[in-house]
């Protein structure tokens, strides 16, 4: 469900954006992410407040994590070899320079825990980093006409943002579930597994947009969730998430910080190809080999 509505946003939010004259950087980094990161949104919310305890703090923490781990390791590479390379706007550099210097912040939730008015200073400091963010986001050309109509764009948008819900509504008992079974932490499993899932709705518009030959706009919509990962949600860990600070965690956000550098560095080049990709492969391979001795 969440795969089929992600191909369906990809047509409509493009039909939309180039109505509304939003430029390739805006339309990917900050307004396309307002939609694509429901499904994580409803696990965060799911996880936090109906599970609730320990198991459902660390599988909040490990969404909050493992989503940029993902799109920086694995997802985003997975879109530059199905495009064979990404042509990108320079300026796309900028996003990824703030997420590599901002993302470290998921790591405050447990070192501010005792702290309130830190806690309230350092969420409404991230809350700020994004909005000055959002505001200077205008990399890129304008989005090119779509191919659907107003009213039809709003009704198909509307459609995949339900599927988007539906298809990740039930993840977050079964993350619990695998955790007990494999005999890892939820926050280790859900690290892997909630993002596999919840990171389809931006790859697959993404897919469809690089293909399009809309590189900036596929790019800096994957960038854009990333930024919302080091700023908004830590915001809200901070002030609602009791998570603890793991070796898990600690090593994912370095693991991250690279992938993520490197794709900085590719952006600052005009294209992401096989260097970035050979990077991420090599960061999510070794996430994956330090796992085990991190339990």
């Amino acid at each position: 469900m969440v795969l089929v509505g992600s191909i369906a946003y990809a047509h409509s939010f493009e039909s939309l954006a180039s109505r509304l004259g939003l430029s390739q950087g805006l339309a990917g980094a900050v307004v396309s992410p307002l939609f694509t990161s429901l499904p994580e949104l409803v696990v965060f919310v799911t996880a936090v407040v109906s599970v609730g305890g320990r198991a459902g703090a660390e599988v909040g923490m490990g969404t909050v994590i493992g989503e940029p781990l993902m799109l920086s390791t694995l997802m985003t590479p997975l879109v530059v070899v199905a495009s064979k390379g990404l042509s990108v706007d320079r300026s796309l550099a900028r996003p990824y320079l703030v997420f590599v210097a901002v993302f470290p912040s998921v790591l405050l939730p447990p070192l501010l825990a005792n702290h309130s008015l830190a806690r309230v200073g350092a969420a409404l400091a991230l809350l700020a980093s994004y909005v000055v963010f959002a505001a200077t986001a205008r990399s890129g050309e304008t989005v090119e006409p779509g191919e659907l109509g107003l009213r039809a764009s709003i009704v198909v948008l509307m459609a995949s943002v339900a599927a988007f819900y539906l298809g990740s509504h039930y993840l977050v008992n079964g993350v619990i579930w695998a955790s007990g079974a494999l005999g890892l932490t939820p926050l280790a499993v859900s690290t892997l597994a909630v993002p596999a899932v919840t990171t389809l709705p931006e790859v697959g518009a993404a897919l469809v947009w690089a293909r399009r030959g809309l590189g900036t706009l596929a790019a800096s919509s994957l960038v854009g969730e990333q930024v919302v990962y080091a700023t908004i949600y830590p915001a809200l860990a901070v002030l609602a998430v009791p998570w603890a600070l793991t070796a898990d965690a600690m090593v994912a956000v370095l693991i991250t910080e690279v992938a993520a550098a490197a794709l900085a560095l590719g952006a600052l080049r005009g294209s992401l190809d096989k260097a970035q990709v050979a990077a991420g492969l090599a960061c999510f391979v070794s996430y994956l080999a330090l796992l085990p001795l991190l339990r």
